[in-house]
């Protein structure tokens, strides 16, 4: 049995990144963990607080909702101020994240990639690579980074090319994946938006055909201990 900890910027990441390679964990009765780093909705609405409340009790009620259906035994909200690079916010969410991470001892980190244009992806990445640094101590054996519709391919390579080299099939899941989705249906736009159904349905599609899946989601490997 795996314990898996998705540890991602926003909510609504943990189902655009891996939403159908959780529901085959949960098929496996794997223990899931979910920790969300950032808020998510300061950056959007500085003028207006009301609109960031609002929209802060939206995410954090469909992150619960999405965290009930997947079965998972933890989750947590860090609640840090999105697209805040600061070496204070820095070193805040570094010794944070390490303490989830001794705490849950996970076996697989599911997290953001290097390559997005979000600086809440990288930050993330980047803390997450402080945070389980090698230790006797921890069980852990593998940190993917998944990819995310309107960040990895919004960056147009600035950052290095998305280069997915770990493929999860997921034709049994990718139909429950669009309904998880749509729990976040305000942050969805119409085709051809890419953080629309269609658009992330066409990708799993696309990711699929690399490797002969009907569908798939697509890692990097940042590590794998053996």
């Amino acid at each position: 049995m795996e314990n898996v900890l998705v540890i991602c910027a926003h909510p609504d990441d943990e189902v655009l990144g891996c939403g159908g390679t959780l529901l085959k964990h949960k098929s496996k009765k794997d223990k899931i963990n979910i920790l969300y780093v950032f808020e998510g909705s300061s950056g959007r609405n500085k003028i207006e607080k009301s609109l960031t409340d609002l929209n802060l009790q939206k995410r954090k009620k469909s992150a619960l909702a999405v965290a009930k259906y997947l079965k998972v035994r933890s989750i947590n909200f860090l609640n840090n101020e999105n697209l805040n690079s600061n070496s204070l916010t820095k070193l805040k969410i570094t010794n944070e994240i390490t303490q989830h991470v001794d705490k849950i001892k996970p076996t697989i980190i599911y997290t953001h990639s290097s390559k997005d244009l979000n600086i809440d992806h990288r930050n993330c990445l980047e803390a997450v690579l402080i945070a389980t640094r090698t230790s006797n101590s921890n069980k852990l054996k593998k940190i993917l980074s998944f990819e995310i519709p309107s960040s990895t391919e919004w960056s147009f390579n600035l950052f290095g090319s998305f280069s997915g080299n770990y493929f999860v099939n997921i034709e049994k899941f990718i139909k429950v994946k669009l309904k998880l989705i749509n729990m976040y249906k305000y942050e969805l736009k119409k085709f051809p938006y890419p953080r629309s159904k269609e658009n992330i349905l066409s990708q799993s599609k696309f990711v699929g055909s690399f490797v002969g899946f009907k569908n798939a989601e697509r890692f990097e490997v940042v590590k794998i201990l053996d």
